[in-house]
């Protein structure tokens, strides 16, 4: 309401809306969603228009963020670059394509409430969390509740320091994705721990682009490994969640971790992943340590 009437948000409200807090349901990310929902039923009508900015609006600019939120991962990387995925923005899209598609307020309310039935269902999810799916197969590794299947390998990683489990890799065919939990402590987040790994990845001679994936902003990235001249590098994808005071990372490596890959269960793996926090956790240490399986691997 006050997007209509003012054409901004206050501050104060940006603050409760923006995405990059560990709670999905955010509103912004609702509206996100809901403009999605909203491009994709126009595409199924056989429209491809993403929706028109309001007038005296930049058309680069919202044809750029439209793309970006529809999955295009070039403008996903310019949007990012450019820091242009705002609220306010966003707003102005959805209102736009609510504009020109005459929706009644009963029609908004339902694009909304479908919009936020879609993001109630989406994990990597928080043992304590009675939303979460109580379907599928788990692996308790303790830290950990790993989905698995036939066909899937689970590997465990030893800490070099003390000898205990660190993580897990789930491997299947030529792709694989290593999971690590960690505490969230102070003021860390995936978007920091993002824009940290980022840094050192280019630091070391490799290269790292954020973009957006099926479980939100990752790092598609080549990353520097010990090996001969022309094996030295490594192409990977680098998923993350903020959980309620822990982060869910993702580190995909293999066939699905190039760019063009369609490869689907890593990213169902992730989201499927339940994270047990330690009922007393270390004062320093922030990993999230695990145990072997009761019935092995």
């Amino acid at each position: 309401m006050q997007f209509r009437r003012d054409g901004f948000v206050a501050p104060e409200s940006v603050e409760r809306a923006e995405f990059d807090v560990w709670d999905r349901m955010t509103p912004g990310l609702v509206l996100l969603v809901a403009y999605q929902i909203l491009v994709k039923l126009r595409e199924e009508d056989g429209r491809t228009d993403p929706g028109r900015p309001a007038p005296g609006s930049d058309e680069e600019t919202a044809e750029l963020m439209a793309r970006a939120m529809l999955g295009d991962e070039a403008a996903a990387s310019e949007t990012s670059r450019r820091d242009l995925i705002t609220l306010d923005r966003l707003l102005e899209l959805l209102v736009s394509v609510i504009a020109e598609e005459s929706l009644s307020e009963e029609a908004v309310d339902a694009l909304l409430e479908a919009a936020e039935e879609s993001c109630l269902v989406v994990g990597p999810w928080d043992e304590r969390d009675d939303r979460r799916p109580q379907s599928g197969e788990l692996i308790d590794l303790g830290g950990l509740l790993v989905p698995t299947e036939p066909g899937l390998k689970i590997e465990l990683m030893s800490s070099r320091e003390d000898g205990s489990l660190a993580g897990v890799t789930v491997i299947r065919g030529r792709t694989a994705i290593q999971l690590q939990a960690f505490r969230a402590l102070g003021d860390t987040s995936w978007a920091s721990v993002r824009e940290d790994l980022a840094r050192t990845m280019r630091r070391r001679g490799g290269s790292a682009e954020e973009r957006v994936g099926p479980a939100g902003p990752e790092l598609q990235a080549i990353v520097r490994i010990h090996g001969p001249p022309g094996k030295d590098r490594q192409t990977a994808r680098v998923l993350g969640h903020d959980g309620p005071g822990w982060i869910l990372r993702g580190f995909v490596t293999g066939v699905g971790a190039e760019p063009d890959s369609t490869e689907e269960w890593p990213y169902a793996t992730f989201q499927g992943t339940v994270v047990r926090p330690p009922s007393t956790p270390s004062a320093t240490d922030a990993l999230i340590r695990l145990r072997w399986p009761e019935s092995g691997v």
